[in-house]
């Protein structure tokens, strides 16, 4: 995917995500990895006014290497994922109710279902709480998030990382879902985890059985 289509891609899955309530107002921001770095949402523009020509372009060490508008606040921990996760192509930061209401308890989230266990591989950790925009935070979400697609924002809210803007964008919405789910079983006393075997076992059972690989 050239540049432009990346860019139009950003902005088109921002849109759906902002009618979808995963992002509020110009809340959240969006990025994928291209051959100069990364494209990356401006800071506090309107989702549905952006076009092509707003989204700056980043070198992975910050520098601005093309466009006029001020980069997010948040592209250092865009710009520290990328440089540790040679897999991952894009990075989706939202504030959606449930998954940064699941934050603010500053602990992992755990895996009370199957879906949650095959889509994120177990409980989806938390990074230790860090000012926004800061390379601290940066630094702590990229530590928390390892390997895994999915991470907490301790009291800020969610972060997915995934091989394509798409799959990013479905691991937010999934991971509101679970975070739903989470606090509806916390009314009735709180849901029973899978344990470390039941989630081996559902991951590597789905990864045989489903889609049309």
């Amino acid at each position: 995917m050239n540049e432009n289509a990346a860019k139009r891609e950003i902005i088109e899955t921002a849109r759906a995500m902002l009618a979808k309530g995963l992002v509020q107002g110009t809340g959240g921001n969006f990025s994928v990895r291209c051959a100069r770095g990364m494209i990356i949402t401006p800071s506090g523009m309107d989702y549905n006014a952006l076009t092509p020509d707003d989204l700056p372009v980043l070198s992975l060490d910050g520098e601005m290497v093309e466009g006029f508008r001020k980069p997010s606040v948040e592209r250092e921990l865009h710009a520290e994922i990328y440089r540790r996760r040679p897999d991952v192509n894009a990075v989706i930061h939202t504030h959606s109710v449930y998954a940064t209401a699941a934050a603010a308890l500053r602990a992992p989230m755990p895996a009370l279902t199957d879906n949650q266990a095959v889509l994120f591989g177990g409980p989806v950790p938390c990074a230790e709480y860090a000012p926004i925009g800061t390379e601290k935070l940066a630094r702590s979400a990229a530590q928390a998030l390892g390997c895994g697609c999915g991470v907490l924002l301790a009291n800020h809210g969610a972060l997915c990382a995934c091989a394509s803007l798409a799959e990013a964008a479905l691991k937010c919405e999934m991971l509101e879902i679970f975070a739903k789910i989470y606090f509806l079983t916390a009314l009735r006393g709180g849901g029973v985890p899978l344990t470390a075997e039941e989630i081996k076992n559902e991951s590597e059972d789905m990864s045989r059985r489903y889609g049309q690989r």
